[in-house]
């Protein structure tokens, strides 16, 4: 069994097992890095962020509990 953590991610409380969170956490930081050179990166990383966050949203919706490691890398 995993630990489930809540995060609030693009204003929107998500349920997310923790080894699940780490994931999320490295890909963030990824693309801050990749995008660090690029004009108007914040607003791409945001809008990337948002896209996650709605398809959490949708998992979620659709009956999961929490976001698991399998959401997280199929996102």
């Amino acid at each position: 069994m995993k630990k489930v953590i809540n995060i609030n991610f693009q204003g929107t409380i998500v349920p997310i097992e923790e080894t699940s969170y780490e994931l999320l956490k490295q890909y963030t930081e990824s693309l801050r890095n990749y995008f660090a050179n690029e004009d108007g990166k914040e607003e791409i990383i945001n809008d990337i962020e948002s896209r996650i966050s709605e398809l959490f949203q949708e998992r979620l919706k659709n009956g999961s509990t929490c976001i698991t490691d399998d959401d997280v890398n199929t996102i």
